[in-house]
């Protein structure tokens, strides 16, 4: 933000003076803090440009020094007000206009959905935030609804509630899935982690391991290179998914007592219009508050309906409160439950899990939980082929349901 003096948004007047200490008299005003613009020294004269606000002191100043002033033009705000002083009238009817429109822009009156959600979805989650048409605006807790949407948004890789003006905008995209591998790229399938095969379905290549098989991280499973009847090499695209089962132990711990800092305490909220590139303090002093959230909204003030160049940006500090949380051992068992569940939401949604195992540790402190997940996926990874003319043919894999056969 371009620093200004916010006096100066009232008006401007020049002045000129002549005679007497005029260097002193501008450094005098500038040790006081007053804004003079377009200082001028000329032929024993000094000119310049400051707030109506401040050209009283700049008098004083000037006689102090010696220096005789003069006013000259005068422009802004502050003189339009002043010619129509005796006009109560007009000033009553702004009062009520800007009260109204303030009224007006005080609630929700529409909520735009756009991206990768249904409208009732998105509507769904920002109701159970407190957002809805008819909410306060100074309300709205954006923050909570975009974490939200995050969390509850398949595949959710950005979101943004934002509010301009009486409307509030929901934005949500979904993550651009990684690019599979070229199906004209000669490669070989590994295993992504050690398992126990359960069940493969080859569709390209050859397979070198067989179900029930186990394998470690960066075995391979199926082979992109294969040799015709007449021993020919052929280098293809492997392509298949190998189903392998393996095991996870995971661990969590919830305390019976626990200090925690929660953004529940008081608020402090600093407005700005902002106008173009510009900012301008609705406020006096400094903002900011210390040990604090800081949240951040932005609306569009509208006319009639119609938009304006102007937006009112509103910062809120909410103080951080730190509390004391105490459980019981059944509330420590539900948090316990809550973050597994959590847990396995996030971390194996492409897996399927066969069995879980839990395992409960209390002690004088709080509760430990040891799950062991049992789970299958695809641990099917492509590689490309460095090629290789002197391979060798890859081994058979024999039949499981064959019977060996007594030799004679």
């Amino acid at each position: 933000m371009r620093e200004q003096n916010s006096s100066l948004l009232w008006g401007t007047v020049d002045f000129s003076g002549i005679g007497g200490y005029q260097e002193k008299m501008v450094s005098e005003l500038l040790e006081n803090g007053i804004t003079v613009r377009k200082i001028k020294f000329s032929e024993g004269c000094v000119s310049g440009q400051v707030s109506p606000l401040d050209y009283p002191t700049v008098a004083r100043t000037a006689v102090k020094n010696g220096v005789r002033i003069r006013s000259g033009k005068r422009r802004g705000l502050y003189f339009t007000l002043r010619k129509y002083k005796t006009r109560v009238g007009l000033y009553i009817g702004f009062l009520i206009f800007v009260f109204v429109i303030s009224l007006w822009q005080t609630r929700v009156q529409d909520i735009s959905v756009t991206g990768d959600v249904t409208r009732n979805q998105a509507l769904q989650i920002l109701s159970e935030c407190g957002i809805t048409e008819g909410a306060p605006i100074g309300n709205l807790n954006m923050s909570r609804a975009e974490h939200r949407l995050m969390l509850e948004v398949e595949d959710c890789a950005w979101a943004d509630v934002s509010c301009e003006g009486f409307r509030v905008n929901v934005q949500v995209q979904k993550g651009v899935p990684k690019p599979e591998m070229e199906s004209n790229i000669p490669c070989n399938i590994v295993a992504s982690r050690p398992a126990k095969i359960v069940r493969q379905i080859v569709r390209n290549g050859s397979s070198v391991v067989g179900n029930g098989s186990g394998v470690n991280t960066g075995d391979m499973l199926v082979t992109g290179t294969m040799f015709d009847r007449e021993k020919h090499i052929l280098i293809v695209h492997a392509d298949a998914e190998i189903i392998g089962e393996f095991t996870e132990t995971r661990e969590f711990y919830v305390p019976y007592t626990e200090q925690i800092k929660s953004a529940e305490g008081a608020k402090k909220t600093f407005k700005y219009l902002i106008l173009g590139d510009d900012e301008y303090p609705l406020f006096w002093g400094k903002s900011g508050a210390k040990n604090s959230l800081y949240t951040e909204e932005t609306r569009i003030v509208t006319l009639f309906g119609n938009d304006t160049p102007m937006k009112i940006k509103t910062g809120i500090y909410t103080e951080y409160v730190e509390k004391t949380l105490t459980r019981s051992p059944e509330n420590a068992v539900a948090e316990l439950q809550r973050q597994r569940d959590n847990y396995a939401d996030n971390f194996y949604a492409d897996y399927e899990v066969v069995s879980v195992e839990e395992s409960y540790f209390p002690d004088e402190d709080g509760v430990r939980l040891v799950v062991t997940y049992t789970l299958q996926g695809n641990i099917a990874v492509p590689v490309e082929i460095e090629a290789d003319l002197d391979s060798e043919i890859p081994p058979e894999i024999p039949d499981e349901s064959s019977e060996s056969q007594p030799e004679s």
